[in-house]
């Protein structure tokens, strides 16, 4: 039967259903089998790797923008904890880093630089100030407070410290309550730029008493001080002197002078910090008494007895020590311990009184030290921080060889 017949186009017909209906069979199989078969993975490198879900932990309150220039890996958070053997716990808190602040915008090879970091919102309980930054010799170098002489290293390039509020959790583990990193940068300088650039001398009068003298090789005719405390004076000469107000919180000061002659303008910073006292009619809550010994070549240091008494009705608890080494060029290097670790406690005189006594080792007084001074902090039953202070060890002042005023005899 021929094609063209109705018997064929029936046939036909029939043979084309059929051939559809084996087409979509194998589109719906082919269909199925691509299910089956998993989408095709792209390269290695464009996979971003798949990670656990961490536990879920406080994060810290958002900080301030990064410093300039990428952080290297051991400068970062995470590898500073590392190389202090901490474990790393990141808390949320109101407390904030508003900024660091540098006595000066670069610093050269060897030369010390100093920073401050600024501290608001609210005050955690317990909090500690610290800084860290990767050590030349150790994994990383650590020192408490607020206030950092940083010294630079003997090769040039961009170096990175980082600035840290943080809580004692007990064992290993230290929470960090906030953080920042500041970007120093470090250059190698010849004689005469190191020479060029302004820097302030600072010398400490009293407890809040201080005078500043500008130094620089060139020459200026006017002089504009800002003592950070809201007070400006403008000098004729490069010298300047200024009492803070006393508060009972240390507080760092931003001081920054602006000389004008006839070059281009010139302005330099320095940091200092004040320690202040209770207003004269409120009651001491803790009184001191001093008595220095007399070294001994046995005694390998110095040592002084002290004797603190807190009176009735009062009770303190004492929490640390903190230890000013100063030299005789006015840097101030700061150490903090567990008061019972600097204090040898010899008797309990009750609510918080004792009798002890502190020693300074020969090996903590270079010839450059000038003074040392400890500070001892707690808290009465208020919350209320005392604090008390005695210069542990102090140098005999540098005496001049006289000069005879006597003419040899002519021969």
């Amino acid at each position: 039967m021929s094609p063209g017949t109705p018997g064929g186009r029936d046939h036909g017909k029939q043979a084309g259903g059929v051939l559809v209906l084996l087409m979509i069979g194998g589109l719906l199989l082919f269909g199925r089998a691509r299910e089956d078969v998993p989408p095709a993975v792209p390269a290695a490198e464009e996979v971003p790797p798949v990670r656990e879900a961490p536990a879920p932990i406080e994060r810290a309150a958002p900080s301030q923008p990064p410093a300039p220039g990428r952080i290297p890996p051991a400068a970062t958070g995470e590898a500073l904890s590392a190389a202090l053997n901490e474990e790393r716990v990141v808390l949320t808190s109101t407390a904030v880093i508003e900024g660091i602040d540098t006595d000066r915008p670069w610093v050269c090879t060897g030369e010390l630089m100093t920073l401050s970091a600024r501290v608001g919102g609210t005050a955690e309980p317990d909090a500690v100030s610290r800084w860290v930054w990767p050590g030349t010799e150790t994994g990383a170098e650590l020192q408490p407070g607020t206030r950092l002489p940083w010294r630079a290293p003997a090769t040039p390039g961009r170096y990175f410290v980082r600035f840290q509020l943080c809580k004692d959790l007990g064992g290993r583990r230290v929470g960090v309550l906030a953080e920042q990193a500041a970007s120093i940068d470090v250059r190698a300088c010849g004689d005469e730029e190191q020479a060029r650039a302004l820097r302030i001398e600072v010398t400490q009068q009293g407890p809040t008493a201080f005078a500043f003298r500008a130094v620089s090789p060139h020459p200026a005719t006017a002089y504009t001080w800002d003592f950070g405390d809201g007070r400006i004076t403008a000098t004729a000469a490069p010298t300047a002197s200024h009492v803070f107000t006393g508060e009972p919180e240390a507080r760092v000061h931003t001081v920054r002078v602006s000389a004008r002659g006839a070059g281009a303008e010139q302005t330099a910073m320095a940091f200092v910090q004040v320690r202040g006292a209770p207003a004269s009619d409120a009651p001491p809550r803790a009184s001191l008494q001093l008595a220095r010994e007399a070294s001994r070549p046995e005694n390998e240091g110095w040592r002084s007895q002290v004797q603190v008494d807190v009176p009735e009705g009062g009770a303190i608890t004492w929490e640390r020590v903190e230890r000013l080494t100063v030299t005789w060029d006015d840097q101030v290097d700061t150490r903090t311990g567990a008061w019972r670790e600097v204090v040898t406690v010899e008797e309990e005189l009750g609510r918080g009184g004792f009798r002890g006594h502190v020693t300074v080792p020969r090996s903590d007084v270079r010839p450059e030290v000038k003074q040392v001074i400890d500070f001892l902090h707690g808290r009465d039953a208020t919350g209320t921080e005392v604090s008390l202070s005695w210069s542990a060890y102090k140098a005999e002042p540098l005496r001049p060889v006289p000069v005879s005023s006597e003419r040899p005899p002519a021969k």
